[in-house]
C-alpha cells in the first residue's frame, strides 16, 4: 500500500516536472530530434527503478549491432510494456500509437514532437500514409518499435499477429529485432498495490525476410512463415520466462 502511494504521488509529481522540462527543451529539439526519446528514456528508468521498485533484468544485448536499425517485434502484455522498453532497450527507436492518443491535450503534443507514428488500429500499419512515415523513420537510420498484436493480449497465449510489421521487414530489408517483455502485467495486484517482481526482457538474434523469401516461395507464404515463426519464438521465450501464479 506504502509503495503504491508513493508511486502515484512521487510518480506524478516526477512526471509534472519532466514534462515542464520537455516543453522547455523544446528549441533543442530543433538541434536534436533524439533528444525527446531520451528524456521518455530517463523518465520511465526512474519510474520503474524508483517509484515501481521492480528489479530490471535483460538479456541478449549483444544480439544488438551498433549503428543497425531495426523493426523491434515485441508481446504486448500491460501498458507499462512501453516504460519498460524505454528502461531497457539502448536504441533510438519510435512507436506506432493510435491516433485518438493524439487528441489528448499535452500528451498528444508531447507524442507528436517525439516522432511517433500515428495509425488507425483498424488500418494499423498497412495504410500507405503510415507505412511511409515508418520507412523514413528507418531511411533516418532510428528503429521503430510494433506490436504485432495490435493490442494488449493479458492471456497467458499470444493473439494473432498482424502482417504489418513483417511487410514493413520486406519492403525495407531491415532486420527484425525480437523483444520478449516478461511480467510486466504482474507489478499492480490492484491500483494501490505494488508487487515486489522481477521484470525480465528477453532480446533474440536479429531476422530477415530473405531468411524466408527462398526460390519458389511466394511474398505471402513467406510473410505468414515468417509471423508464425516469431510468434511461436517469442511465445516460447515468455513460457520459459514468465513467472507462474
Amino acid at each position: 500500500m506504502i509503495r503504491g502511494i508513493l508511486y502515484w504521488s512521487g510518480g506524478l509529481v516526477f512526471t509534472i516536472l519532466i514534462t515542464l522540462c520537455f516543453y522547455l527543451l523544446l528549441p533543442l529539439y530543433l538541434v536534436n530530434s533524439d533528444l525527446p526519446h531520451l528524456m521518455i528514456n530517463f523518465w520511465s528508468k526512474v519510474l520503474v527503478k524508483v517509484f515501481y521498485g521492480v528489479k530490471l533484468e535483460v538479456k541478449g544485448l549483444e544480439n544488438i549491432t551498433e549503428k543497425q536499425n531495426y523493426i523491434i517485434v515485441s508481446n504486448h502484455r500491460s501498458y507499462t510494456d512501453i516504460l519498460f522498453a524505454h528502461a531497457v532497450l539502448p536504441l533510438q527507436f519510435r512507436w506506432l500509437a493510435k491516433i485518438s492518443l493524439y487528441k489528448i491535450p499535452v500528451f498528444g503534443l508531447a507524442m507528436r514532437i517525439a516522432g511517433y507514428v500515428p495509425v488507425e488500429r483498424a488500418k494499423y500499419i498497412s495504410a500507405s500514409r503510415s507505412l511511409q512515415l515508418i520507412k523514413d523513420i528507418l531511411n533516418q537510420g532510428r528503429s521503430v518499435w510494433i506490436f504485432p498484436e495490435g493490442t494488449r493480449t493479458p492471456k497467458e497465449e499470444l493473439g494473432k499477429f498482424k502482417r504489418g510489421a513483417f511487410l514493413l521487414a520486406k519492403e525495407t530489408d531491415k532486420p527484425i529485432l525480437p523483444v520478449i517483455l516478461v511480467n510486466t502485467d504482474r507489478i499492480f495486484d490492484r491500483p494501490y498495490i505494488i508487487r515486489r517482481t522481477t521484470v525480465k526482457a528477453i532480446v533474440l538474434m536479429p531476422i530477415y525476410y530473405s531468411e524466408f523469401k527462398t526460390p519458389g516461395v511466394s511474398e505471402r507464404i513467406a510473410i505468414e512463415s515468417l509471423s508464425q515463426h516469431l510468434r511461436e519464438k517469442i511465445q516460447s521465450h515468455y513460457n520459459t520466462h514468465a513467472t507462474k501464479s
